[in-house]
């Protein structure tokens, strides 16, 4: 019989209780929105973090807060395969939550977080080569050198990044997405006022500027990992029903299973970060208004891009947890609830992006330089019509996917992604290079890959594949 506990409450159990209505019927609005609220609101705090830094770095220079990104991108695209692994810990907290196997997630969960930390000292290895890449996309030296000084500070926190996900894995998978949500929150204070005494050198800090933020960044990253762990064990563990502490053994066949299907899901975001990353790196060599064009507009469609990728884990989490419950009707049911939600989100950005650009300008308008911010703003405008014109495409492959791969299929999402990604950067890379086509150019092949991904997630999700996998053991769901 599977472990149980009659005190606990899983995130399976709906709030309320009615079959028919489309807001109170299990996996309906209300519960869905009970899930994805606080992370949209998670999913927010980091953008706003890393918003509240490129502000700081505007104010200071803008070339400064363009190397953060570039330099911020290498980091994200070199911790994207570990953290997506050990962010994967979720489906397996989810499935083991809604099969009633609590006794397996203290150790699942202890699994991702000792391997985020073990992965540090290969990743502070490849710091050199960040200036390898940003020398061979033909970044100036000025900028070069503030990329390559961000890049190496923010990578002292990567150890914490990746640990955070298999620690906050298991408040997630259990529906206690509030704690997650105040943790996050708190830690975006903490980062604003560390990288704002650092950067300025106030309250008796040092004047660091662009390093100041990044050393606050990584710092910031460990603080969150420690809160985690400390809730973990003294305010919402319980040894008995998790084992927390009894868990810490080394199990290689869970470990095993938790390697398969995370590098699945790992390579996925990895493939997807890399092309991202080497497509800005190439339009980094198109010159200072493409680039700090496209970082406006990027840096606005973190708004739209990361609460949809938080109501992703809420789908992955949900999927799960009816999944380990034997109730794929459910789970189905609550990814077409999430995207009914999550289109009229985009289609609210997509009308003030297309309409309303002006907006957002203000937020950046703090350069003594207006008429250089001028020539960048007409051309992010442009960009902000792309964005408006893929959003609702981008939002279908993150919820697609992340159903997917909540249940195990792990390796479609991995082969798309392998075929697809590559081709983005290349394709820019022809048109810039043998055409001489320039930064329109990559944002048409950036538009073209969203959709295309959009639709053959949405595809492989109507299938129905998924509704017979699992990422757990058989015994502990064929019962």
């Amino acid at each position: 019989m599977p472990y149980s506990d009659n005190s606990s409450t899983t995130a399976a159990e709906p709030g309320p209780k009615s079959e028919t209505g489309w807001w109170t019927r299990p996996c309906g609005g209300f519960e869905v929105m009970r899930y994805a609220i606080p992370l949209i609101v998670s999913a927010g705090s980091m953008s706003l973090m890393n918003f509240t830094d490129r502000m700081i770095l505007y104010v200071i220079s803008p070339t400064a807060m363009s190397a953060s990104m570039q330099g911020g991108l290498l980091f994200w695209t070199l911790v994207s395969l570990p953290m997506s692994v050990a962010a994967y810990t979720n489906t397996f907290v989810s499935q083991y939550n809604g099969s009633k196997h609590f006794h397996r997630i203290g150790p699942v969960v202890w699994h991702g977080i000792v391997f985020g930390i073990l992965m540090m000292p290969l990743l502070l290895l490849l710091e050199p080569l960040g200036k390898v890449i940003f020398l061979f996309f033909g970044h100036d030296q000025q900028i070069l050198t503030l990329e390559c000084s961000y890049f190496r500070l923010v990578l002292l926190g990567s150890g914490a990044v990746i640990a955070s996900e298999a620690a906050a894995s298991f408040f997630y998978g259990r529906g206690k997405m509030k704690i997650v949500m105040n943790v996050n929150l708190f830690c975006v204070f903490v980062n604003a006022y560390l990288a704002l005494c650092w950067a300025f050198g106030v309250l008796g800090f040092p004047r660091w500027e662009l390093e100041g933020t990044a050393v606050a960044t990584a710092l910031t990253q460990w603080i969150r990992l420690a809160i985690f762990i400390a809730l973990m064990l003294f305010a919402d563990g319980k040894e008995k029903q998790y084992c927390l502490t009894s868990g810490l053994k080394f199990d290689f066949p869970l470990f095993k299973r938790l390697m398969y299907y995370g590098l699945g899901s790992g390579v996925h975001i990895f493939l997807d970060t890399l092309c991202f990353s080497l497509l800005i790196f190439l339009i980094g060599g198109l010159g200072e208004e493409a680039y700090n064009a496209t970082t406006f507009a990027f840096t606005l469609n973190t708004f739209t891009f990361l609460p949809i990728v938080g109501t992703g884990v809420a789908v992955a989490t949900l999927v799960g947890n009816q999944l380990g419950d034997n109730r794929p009707d459910l789970a189905e049911r609550a990814v077409n609830t999430v995207i009914a939600i999550g289109m009229f989100y985009l289609l609210i950005f997509g009308i003030l992006f297309l309409f309303f650009p002006n907006l957002f300008w203000a937020w950046f308008a703090f350069s003594a330089d207006m008429e250089s911010f001028e020539k960048t703003r007409t051309i992010a405008t442009y960009l902000l019509r792309f964005i408006a014109f893929y959003l609702a495409f981008d939002g279908l492959g993150i919820i697609y996917s992340s159903a997917i791969k909540g249940a195990g299929d792990t390796k479609f999402v991995f082969l798309v992604t392998l075929c697809l990604a590559p081709a983005t950067p290349l394709l820019c890379f022809i048109g810039i290079r043998f055409f001489g086509l320039g930064l329109y150019w990559c944002w048409i092949v950036l538009t073209l890959w969203v959709l295309l991904t959009g639709v053959i997630f949405f595809a492989r999700f109507w299938q129905g594949h998924w509704k017979t996998m699992r990422v757990i053991e058989k015994e502990f769901w064929q019962m």
